[in-house]
């Protein structure tokens, strides 16, 4: 795959919207696995997730599939192609046994061709935990629901907001492309307002900067690109744990607010019609004229298969979260001294999740005494890794290091 992680198309002069878009692969990670694209009628925004570099191709098989479309009449068009996006990210993981498994997050903003008579309207769309926002008329809010362990968590409330952004579980999503065969996008459709301001993100930003500073530089900062470098700034300055991706998108035309009381209220998801008719099979679950479920036989089957579903799911991503890194420490066995004690490199977290603990991927003949005592305060903190191939690299040149030591003692 390319270096360069994102497409855009020129911006011509019947734009409506104004643009920025920043993509960096923040302050501890090896390589960008985020993707975005931007053009005059569509705003994308994808982070991967997989094995060895398939995050890096999954976003980027996601983004130009998408990208291929630039014009969508309805909000079922632009659904029908983040479908397609779907089955070529899984089509490429089937055929390549080290991307088997990777998927990608997605959100994205579609300028709808209006039809005659008919308002241009703006279809929205997200899978995972990628997000966004909108500032408009003074008031600032996410209008994408997170798909991940963590939201459904606050959902049910099982934990609070401030928990829910502090809590260690919060990446572990439940939706993404290229996982399933069936991708379960939401999708709907908005009218168009002047001066809206809409930012497209990865979670390397929403993780690290905090609703309150994301909206204070977008109201404070004119220029979108401008907006969009000053939130990645922030974001790797606050830590910069992942991959940061931001398009800031400017509305110069459109409908105006009647007034400031109106502002947002149709944008929320959970208040707008969906466009996207239910299928055929759907209908057998819709409640009854009465609007309450009938407990019948085929329905509580079908519920029962859904529950399990996602359980499965969920263990699937929470396994592949445990599994899906590298670390390098000593083995502690007993009261053993760290000057007597071997180094290890294991796979897994270096804590626990549910039931999966780390496990030993190879010893080294390397002891606490050969090491100096800045080497062993670094290995006393478990330096991590997201591939075997870097681990390995960091205990050979341990070795090396040691090995020269001993060739020449003065």
């Amino acid at each position: 795959m390319s270096e360069d992680r994102s497409i855009a198309n020129p911006k011509s002069p019947s734009s409506i919207f104004d643009w920025g878009f920043v993509t960096d692969v923040g302050k501890l990670r090896k390589m960008n696995q985020d993707f975005l694209a931007v053009s005059d009628s569509l705003f994308i925004v994808t982070d991967g997730m997989g094995g060895h570099r398939g995050g890096e191709a999954a976003s980027e098989i996601a983004t130009k599939k998408i990208f291929e479309k630039q014009r969508y009449s309805t909000v079922q068009s632009f659904r029908d192609q983040v479908i397609k996006a779907n089955t070529a990210v899984r089509s490429e993981g089937e055929a390549n046994s080290e991307r088997e498994g990777m998927g990608t997050t997605f959100c994205g903003i579609a300028l709808l061709t209006p039809n005659e008579g008919n308002p241009k309207q703006l279809a929205l769309a997200n899978i995972g935990d990628s997000r966004i926002y909108l500032l408009s008329q003074g008031s600032f809010s996410q209008i994408t629901t997170d798909h991940s362990l963590v939201e459904e968590m606050k959902r049910e409330g099982k934990i609070t907001e401030h928990e829910a952004e502090l809590h260690p579980h919060r990446n572990i999503i439940t939706r993404a492309l290229g996982i399933g065969i069936e991708a379960n996008v939401d999708c709907w459709e908005v009218p168009i307002h002047k001066d809206d301001r809409f930012l497209l993100c990865t979670d390397g930003l929403s993780n690290e900067v905090s609703s309150v500073e994301i909206r204070n530089i977008l109201e404070t900062t004119e220029n979108p690109q401008n907006a969009a470098e000053l939130l990645v700034d922030l974001a790797n300055s606050n830590g910069g744990n992942d991959n940061i991706t931001v398009v800031v998108v400017d509305v110069n035309e459109g409908d105006v607010y009647p007034e400031a009381s109106s502002v947002c209220s149709v944008l929320l998801p959970t208040q707008i019609e969906s466009s996207i008719s239910p299928s055929p099979d759907d209908s057998e679950n819709k409640p009854n004229k009465d609007g309450e479920w009938e407990a019948t036989p085929e329905n509580i089957r079908k519920l029962l298969i859904t529950v399990l579903v996602m359980v499965l799911v969920i263990g699937l991503f929470i396994g592949r979260y445990a599994r899906d890194n590298y670390f390098v420490t000593f083995e502690q066995v007993g009261d053993t001294p760290i000057e007597n004690s071997q180094v290890l490199l294991y796979q897994g977290r270096t804590n626990s999740i549910l039931w999966f603990d780390p496990t030993i991927e190879e010893r080294r003949p390397i002891l606490g005494r050969d090491l100096d005592e800045s080497t062993i305060e670094e290995l006393k903190q478990k330096p991590q890794f997201e591939t075997l191939e870097e681990a390995i690299q960091y205990l050979d040149a341990l070795q090396e290091e040691i090995s020269v030591k001993q060739n020449n003692p003065d």
